[in-house]
């Protein structure tokens, strides 16, 4: 795996509200780790700042449903450094 997809996992696995389950990157954000509209909201909010990324729009995370979508986001809006 990347750093981004360590670093994101480790993201979601501390904001998860379900600490429950140790999420992987086939781990549905809602179904598996228990995030609401709310917390998924905040989960953006705080990938846009640990990454550096422009704002998320809703048509960016309309298709967010796994860790590995998010995953997938973040390494597509990502500027090389």
């Amino acid at each position: 795996m990347t750093d981004i997809g360590d670093e994101v996992l480790a993201l979601v696995a501390a904001m998860a509200p379900d600490t429950a389950r140790e999420p992987d990157l086939s781990s549905a954000l809602i179904g598996d780790l228990g995030y609401t509209s709310l917390r998924l909201l905040e989960l953006s909010i705080a990938v846009e700042r640990a990454f550096e990324l422009p704002q998320l729009d809703q048509e960016m995370l309309a298709g967010v449903a796994t860790v590995g979508d998010l995953v997938n986001l973040v390494n597509a809006h990502k500027e090389p450094t």
